[in-house]
């Protein structure tokens, strides 16, 4: 009788083994499939993060006579905490007063001291004109910010009253937004314009409140389980390739987005720093491997480029 109450007291313990096994293989099959479905589909690689940034200094600020600019200043800094409130502020909006908010945009902008920023506006699809045209709202009034214009006009009164111009340092009135895209316009496109003959200039970047949201708890996930202490967002400019199979995106401005620690912009949960992508060999790396990545991009230009066809359908440079 004792030999079987043995038995059975070993074979409970392999049977207890053998389902914490189990259970313990299905927990890692799960926290792997979990981890796949949430990366974010734009979650670019460092590689091409570093060729971006690279691309940036080479072909437009080494172009306009910029090329000193401390990496220090080319960080925009966002802290993640005020992003999250202004996607939470634009979904209320969009359904408090039934307005069809699709996303927001990064504008491109400059202070007036000619260092380039970028602040997010909330965007609804223009029909007409078929691409994301970023609004605000003040006074009660509807005002629309059109990327399509090379310069705008301010309003003859302009009071921040719904706070859905978020700039680095805090909300800004529809009258200040228009004075530092303005600025952009003179410092940057015009300079380059000069030198360079394009169909058209990027002068935002967007993506819906769903990508939004999707990166930000990506990067929080992978925050707490690497113990990065990611507490903002940092936005740099970048350019595409001069690449033909990128289409409308080669040799296109744009921007991409990186983790920011309290010290320093991190881009992958080794805690890799962007500046040290510089001084290392990134370029000749996998431009495909996402693994572990925090960089973000793949937004829509704005204003979309005008499609021109030839008689057999191909795609043209447009002529005025």
């Amino acid at each position: 009788m004792k030999k079987k109450m043995i038995s059975f007291a070993s074979l409970g313990l392999v049977c207890a083994t053998f389902f914490l096994s189990c259970e313990s293989n299905n927990h890692a099959a799960e926290e792997q499939l979990d981890a796949a479905i949430e990366t974010p589909a734009k979650i670019i690689s460092n590689a091409q993060a570093a060729t971006l940034f690279n691309n940036d200094q080479q072909t437009r600020l080494a172009q306009i006579g910029k090329k000193g600019i401390r990496f220090e200043d080319k960080a925009i800094h966002f802290d993640l905490e005020n992003l999250e409130s202004y996607i939470s502020r634009l979904e209320n909006l969009a359904t408090s007063k039934n307005i069809p908010i699709t996303g927001a945009s990064f504008v491109f902008g400059a202070d007036a001291n000619g260092k380039r920023t970028a602040f997010l506006m909330p965007s609804t699809r223009n029909a007409d004109l078929d691409y994301q045209e970023s609004f605000t709202i003040e006074n009660g009034q509807f005002l629309t910010f059109k990327h399509v214009d090379a310069v705008l006009k301010p309003q003859n009164s302009s009071q921040n009253d719904e706070n859905l111009v978020l700039s680095t340092n805090g909300y800004v009135s529809f009258n200040e937004a228009v004075a530092m895209f303005n600025n952009y316009q003179s410092q940057y496109i015009q300079p380059f314009a000069k030198k360079v003959t394009k169909d058209y200039y990027t002068k935002a970047v967007w993506y819906s409140l769903d990508e939004f949201k999707g990166y930000f708890n990506y990067l929080k996930k992978k925050s707490a389980q690497y113990n990065l202490a990611i507490t903002g967002v940092d936005v740099f400019f970048g350019v595409y390739n001069n690449d033909p199979s990128l289409e409308l995106k080669s040799n296109a401005q744009t921007v991409f987005l990186a983790a920011s620690t309290k010290q320093q912009t991190i881009v992958n949960v080794a805690g890799k720093s962007l500046q040290s992508l510089k001084q290392e060999d990134f370029f000749a790396k996998n431009e495909e491997d996402t693994n572990g990545s925090l960089a973000f991009n793949l937004g829509q230009l704005s204003p979309p480029p005008r499609t021109c066809f030839d008689e057999n359908g191909n795609r043209v440079p447009c002529k005025d």
